[in-house]
């Protein structure tokens, strides 16, 4: 019973080593538009993680109202992927900001 209880103690200080080094930080900033890389995008919850210039990461849930631009045109969510650039205006809503726009940027 104690080999059972120290595999099982093991196993969960493990798993949490593992999460803690694959985890990066999510930032928060104050309103206004940023630039950066995209470095995650999840369609299924509209959702990306951008890191910015300034080094910051965001989680950013997209809304009815967020915009999605590609030249000044609206653009499709399957647009951005690991590694695309963008530039996000945000709102802080509490502990959250929440992407008013995202704008692929090409230039």
């Amino acid at each position: 019973m104690q080999g059972m209880q120290k595999l099982l103690t093991a196993a969960v200080m493990s798993l949490s080593l593992l999460l803690a080094a694959c985890g990066s930080s999510i930032d928060l900033v104050d309103a206004g538009t940023y630039t950066g890389t995209v470095d995650k995008a999840v369609p299924d919850e509209q959702e990306i993680y951008v890191t910015l210039d300034n080094g910051k990461r965001l989680e950013l849930y997209f809304t009815e109202q967020t915009q999605l631009m590609r030249d000044d045109k609206p653009a499709q969510f399957a647009e951005l992927s690991e590694g695309t650039p963008v530039s996000v205006t945000v709102s802080r809503e509490g502990n959250a900001n929440k992407p008013q726009k995202v704008e692929i940027r090409t230039r």
